[in-house]
């Protein structure tokens, strides 16, 4: 720095001090790649939520389905119990197993 002028030492200085603040801008805990992250974070937690609210008001509506419909209560007895009418029969169909050592008939 001794060949170089006091104007040129200035600028100099002055430029690395800008070169060192942008870096411990971009890489520094609170910069602008944690913040970046953080947005995406949040994008990624708002569409989670908007999910979850979608879930929560059908879970509402069957709620009150059930407390108010006998027909909806009906249904949930007959899907999740498996309970019919009196004098009701039900055919449970058993998928058949493939069974591929079985000798072929030539």
């Amino acid at each position: 720095m001794k060949n170089l002028s006091l104007y040129q030492q200035i600028i100099l200085l002055t430029l690395t001090f800008f070169v060192l603040a942008i870096i411990v801008a971009i890489f520094h805990e609170e910069g602008i790649l944690t913040v970046h992250k953080f947005e995406n974070k949040l994008i990624d937690f708002e569409a989670s939520n908007e999910t979850l609210k979608r879930k929560n008001q059908k879970l509402r509506s069957e709620v009150e389905a059930l407390k108010s419909d006998p027909l909806s209560i009906e249904i949930l007895a007959r899907e999740k119990l498996n309970m019919v009418r009196p004098g009701e029969t039900v055919y449970k169909l058993v998928p058949l197993e493939k069974n591929h050592f079985l000798p072929v008939d030539n």
